[in-house]
């Protein structure tokens, strides 16, 4: 347990795995770049190369590793005797830092790694105060690199441990741009003959930022940049230049990234023109070209996966709460499919009334409660060695089944003894009478109960449907919707927002377009050749100047159908009634409905078992139990309703067909190689259960 517990606590900490790999030695590259970087920053390049040193140890980066570039860094840009002893402290008190920390089993907090760097920048502060006496800026110097830890420490754990991907709140934000700041101004101070750095960075940032990102980020990225270079020329113009690049990048970042490119190399035109800012020279065109052909040059690939990865964020939160809120709808549906469930069991396990009011039933209330309290009973108690329920019982059965019993059902053992045969045939008779008309009451009842417990059941099934449908897992797309977005653009059609989902036997696309672009046949070309699968429109809706458009998968199959229908002479009405349906965008409902007859009482009849028929369709029962309700509709009626049914669903995907017949005369199937007929032998609807 031990062991499980120190392994659980080093993943907090900073790696001293020294193993090299293709994608380690690429981020080790970039991170000591950005070391040598801000350590060339004049007066301040120790301060914040220490920060930044710090930001990468608490985002668990190799210190080892780190440590003798930040101590070269420094000591290029510090050619001093001292500079071995600034730099060599701080890192010394990191690993001491972490190493309590270890041994304690705790977490470094930020704060901490922030104090230990002031901690270890005690040589500097007072080699600066006693040889120089910059005590100003010591002090200066103290304070910005604590600033820098924080912010380098924040912006670090944001993207090296949670990753990009993850939403990046407000505080991760405002140190990004701290440390944004940092690096421009760093940047602005790379001067080589007039051609500085800064702008090549620009040039390749905005332009990659207008392409991918949106334009509240673009503008935010020119503004940093543009504060940095500002910092270090100390000219508010060269704020306002770059801010300009921003704003003319995500003007034209509607259309293409090419002309998001042209408007950045106008404007910084335009500016050496005018002589806007300090250094608004062509040196500063040719650096800002150069980094805005670098951005162009960047294959598909890696802006698209660059746009998805700005979208991540939302996708995810928007998948979570899709899926979140599907799971949830399931479970309910779930729960009360179980409830419908239950409650169609419980109907059925009702006991039938031949069962409640039988012949034995009978036979024992006469026994108790008329030869009970005759006063000849000792006799026929005796004589039977119980009451008389035994040969009571063949004239309940009789009373029962014929309505009436009669002297002739007596048996003899009543006939040669009992004085009161004709009062007793008449108790008997009489309660058969009342136990008919219970039974007939009851069977009504039943009957009733039973259709409940078969509607309760298909409510069940259709819940359990439903709820499977929305457990389903549902896909948004990612990495290739900004390349869809692209391809309507060039015919016109402007998305802006496409959500797809896919499914293993079917797919769907729904889009924010223009009013313009709903109609247009372009769409649905683009969509099926972008998801690989004949799409088609199934509907649209209005939002405001823009529709929300909704594709699904087309059916492979198309079905004509014709109908032709005549009166019966001397009749207004035919007792015919036909239905064509489609339940959903894959299935074809066709069905016709014989009155059993002709004139408007036939006509109403079948029309009334289409309409059940349609209606339960469309609410997704099944065959059978879509049959079994429509027959009992039919036969609960006071008045004979016999109707003949005659459905043919087909699956347009498949090309499968289910026919389903109750009366109905044949129908023929016509291929190529021969003719096939399906005949019926069941009975009409309403006839029989």
């Amino acid at each position: 347990m031990k062991s499980k517990s120190v392994k659980a606590e080093r993943k907090f900490f900073p790696t001293f795995d020294l193993r090299l790999s293709y994608k380690t030695a690429i981020k080790f590259a970039a991170e000591g770049i950005c070391l040598f970087l801000l350590a060339s920053v004049g007066e301040f390049g120790f301060a914040l190369s220490l920060g930044l040193f710090c930001g990468f140890v608490y985002a668990r980066q190799n210190i080892l590793a780190l440590a003798p570039v930040f101590i070269i860094a420094s000591c290029v840009f510090m050619q001093s005797w001292w500079t071995i002893l600034y730099s060599v402290a701080p890192v010394a008190i990191l690993i001491l830092l972490y190493f309590v920390f270890f041994k304690f089993r705790r977490n470094v907090p930020l704060w901490a790694v922030a104090l230990a760097s002031l901690v270890g920048m005690t040589p500097y502060i007072a080699c600066t105060c006693v040889f120089y006496g910059g005590y100003l800026l010591a002090g200066v110097a103290a304070v910005v690199e604590a600033v820098c830890a924080f912010a380098s420490g924040t912006s670090a754990y944001a993207l090296l441990v949670r990753g990009p991907t993850r939403h990046i709140n407000v505080d991760e934000m405002m140190a990004l741009g701290a440390v944004a700041v940092a690096f421009s101004y760093a940047l602005s101070g790379a001067d080589f003959w007039g051609f500085k750095l800064v702008y090549i960075v620009a040039g390749f940032a905005l332009t990659l930022f207008a392409t991918c990102f949106k334009a509240q980020l673009t503008l935010f990225a020119a503004l940093i940049m543009g504060l940095g270079v500002c910092l270090q020329t100390g000219d508010m113009a060269c704020l306002a230049g770059v801010a300009a690049l921003g704003a003319v990048a995500v003007i034209f970042s509607p259309f293409t990234k090419w002309a998001s490119a042209l408007g950045i190399l106008a404007a910084q035109a335009a500016m050496w023109l005018f002589d806007a800012y300090v250094g608004a020279g062509w040196r500063a065109l040719i650096m800002t070209s150069v980094g805005v052909i670098g951005c162009l040059a960047l294959p598909k690939s890696a802006l698209y996966k660059l746009k998805a990865l700005a979208a991540a964020d939302n996708k995810n939160v928007y998948g979570g709460i899709v899926q979140r809120h599907s799971r949830g709808m399931a479970s309910r549906l779930q729960a009360a499919s179980e409830v419908f469930y239950e409650m169609s069991k419980g109907l059925e396990s009702e006991l039938d009334a031949r069962t409640v009011y039988s012949a034995d039933r009978l036979a024992h209330e006469v026994a108790r409660g008329y030869c009970g309290k005759c006063a000849d009973r000792e006799g026929c108690f005796k004589a039977l060695g119980a009451d008389t329920y035994s040969v009571l019982k063949p004239m309940a059965e009789a009373a029962l089944n014929r309505g009436k019993a009669s002297i002739l059902d007596m048996p003899p053992f009543i006939t040669s003894r009992c004085a009161k045969t004709h009062t007793l045939a008449a108790v008997i008779n009489g309660g058969a009478q009342t136990y008919l008309k219970k039974r007939e009451s009851a069977d009504g009842i039943l009957i009733g109960k039973k259709m409940m417990s078969e509607q309760f059941a298909g409510v069940a099934l259709i819940l359990d449907s439903l709820a499977e449908q929305c457990a389903a897992p549902v896909s948004f797309a990612s990495d290739d919707v900004e390349e869809l977005k692209a391809e309507l653009l060039k015919h016109n059609i402007v998305a802006s927002e496409v959500v797809v989902a896919k499914a293993p036997d079917n797919c769907s696309l729904t889009a924010l377009v223009r009013a313009a672009d709903a109609n247009k046949q372009a769409l649905e070309k683009i969509v099926s050749a972008f998801l690989r699968r004949r799409m088609c429109k199934v509907r649209e809706y209005d939002r405001g100047e823009f529709k929300i458009v909704c594709l699904e998968s087309a059916p492979t199959y198309e079905v004509a159908y014709g109908i032709s229908r005549k009166c019966r002479e001397g009749e207004a009405a035919s007792g015919d009634s036909t239905s064509v349906l489609c339940p959903t965008l894959g299935r074809r409902l066709f069905a016709i409905s014989d009155g059993m007859g002709s004139g408007e009482s036939a006509a109403k009849a079948s029309r009334d078992a289409i309409a059940m028929i349609e209606s339960f369709y469309r609410a997704g029962f099944e065959n059978g139990i879509i049959l079994s309700l429509v027959n009992k509709l039919l036969r609960i009626r006071l008045e004979d309703s016999f109707t003949s049914l005659d459905i043919a669903v087909i699956d347009a995907v498949s090309g499968g067909l289910d026919v389903i017949k109750l009366g109905a005369s044949s129908s023929f199937i016509i291929r190529k190689d021969g003719i096939e007929m399906l005949s019926c032998s069941q009975p009409p609807a309403g006839i029989v259960d």
